[in-house]
């Protein structure tokens, strides 16, 4: 058997080829470590992220559920178990702290909150959610939450709780602000909003109406004939997809009958009453009959109302007229003149507490210039003549306008207060970012 003979120079290469593997897998491993701890670091790195966006928005969530209960003990009267206190401005507060909550993933959240002015019409929430137990630390949430009291059911200007249909080649809808004076040139705006939070499909039909404002369905597009539009003034004759939102949302509370004291069961047929309270089983007005009506006037009608014929009511400049009606109501007739043009001045009020059980149809002559709210009722507005002209706002169970109408919404009517209602946010705001950081209260200040 033959043996094979290695010479010095073969083991020299057989060692400089070991080497070389030697170093090439030095060089791998070297990579493959490099990338391993990019990898690990870059992991890490999201999970910090993703720790920190949890833990901001548990801490969010905690903010909001304190205003929730503040709400609720503002809105109860019941403050059992809260702090009470003055702080350094001498205004009075409601404190409390929650918790603890278990989160999940070994989080614990806290809330405290803060009510400042709590007996006030307008109180003020601050309130503060804490996400506690993370690596990470601690993180917070402070909000703050303007409230006001009451119910405002004329913010929009056209609000009808099942739909809205407009027929007619002459339908316009418009705004105006009766504390710079009458409707007319340089008081016409494009402020009105046309709404419903019905979500049935083509709950607002425009047909070939012209809006000059917003609409607002709780869902789906409104359907918008050949000639219609939804717009402004400075942009006529388009649809202006910027002004339709379909996440409309509104409530419609029932009318509270107001208690009067000593009212007169009875109200003159014509002739001019100075004000007051009337209570009545029903109202009714024919012939030729006009009463005027020259003072604050509060009526309440248990039935139905019927001003028919020739007959008419005035509401004088500087009176102020508020009608509540359980029943039908059908002013027409000469229907109701409101000599200050100012709606406000004007209010009808549809009692009846059952969706689409009554009926009001109320026209003005020459114009028509009130303000309604019927929650569960189908209301009709027209104008005298051949313009139709209807001022002021509506909310209702089913709103339309008869003729060829041209609707103008009065925006002094976004702060009428009818009351009767709780608490509710106004506005609200994250203390967070360089600017509003430094609103935030110090809980440590209010015992928290």
């Amino acid at each position: 058997m033959l043996m094979k003979h290695y010479s010095i120079s073969d083991f020299r290469k057989r060692e400089r080829e070991r080497g070389s593997a030697l170093l090439t897998a030095v060089i791998f491993s070297s990579i493959v470590f490099t990338l391993m701890g990019s990898y690990l670091y870059l992991s890490t790195s999201e999970y910090r992220v993703s720790s920190r966006s949890y833990l901001m928005g548990a801490s969010f969530n905690l903010a909001e559920g304190g205003l929730d209960r503040a709400l609720h003990v503002l809105n109860t009267g019941d403050n059992s178990g809260w702090t009470t206190g003055a702080d350094a401005e001498s205004q009075t507060y409601w404190s409390k702290r929650f918790g603890r909550f278990d989160m999940g993933s070994n989080i614990d959240g806290y809330i405290r909150v803060v009510i400042v002015n709590p007996d006030s019409s307008a109180p003020e929430i601050y309130s503060e959610g804490e996400a506690r137990g993370h690596v990470a630390g601690s993180v917070y949430k402070q909000l703050r939450a303007s409230l006001n009291s009451g119910f405002y059911p004329f913010m929009n200007g056209f609000n009808s709780k099942r739909g809205v249909v407009l027929k007619g080649n002459n339908v316009t809808f418009d705004s105006y602000d009766s504390r710079n004076g009458n409707y007319g040139l340089g008081n016409i705006n494009s402020e009105v909003t046309v709404a419903t939070p019905s979500v049935e499909s083509d709950s607002i039909d425009i047909g070939n109406a012209d809006v000059y404002g917003y609409v607002a369905t709780g869902a789906g597009e409104p359907d918008v004939g050949p000639k219609g539009s939804i717009t402004t003034y400075s942009n006529t004759g388009v649809v202006d997809k910027s002004r339709i939102t379909t996440d409309f949302y509104a409530e419609f509370p029932d009318v509270s009958v107001p208690t009067l004291i000593s009212p007169s069961t009875s109200i003159p047929t014509s002739g001019s009453i100075m004000g007051g309270d009337y209570e009545l089983s029903n109202w009714t007005m024919s012939g030729n009959n006009t009463l005027v009506i020259t003072g604050d006037t509060r009526i309440v009608v248990d039935g139905d109302i019927s001003i028919r014929g020739q007959a008419g009511v005035v509401v004088a400049s500087g009176a102020t007229v508020a009608i509540y009606v359980s029943g039908d109501a059908d002013i027409s007739g000469k229907g109701i003149l409101n000599s200050s043009q100012v709606p406000s001045q004007l209010v009808i009020l549809g009692t009846n507490t059952t969706a689409g059980a009554q009926s009001l149809n109320v026209s003005g002559n020459g114009y028509l210039s009130s303000a309604v709210y019927a929650p569960n009722a189908e209301v009709t507005l027209s104008g005298g003549g051949s313009v139709g002209r209807v001022y002021g706002a509506v909310s209702a169970y089913g709103a339309k306008l008869n003729g060829n109408s041209h609707f103008s919404y009065d925006e002094a009517l976004d702060g009428y207060n009818l009351g009767g209602a709780g608490f509710q946010v106004d506005e609200w705001v994250e203390l967070s970012g360089v600017g509003l950081t430094p609103l935030q209260i110090d809980m440590a200040d209010y015992g928290l």
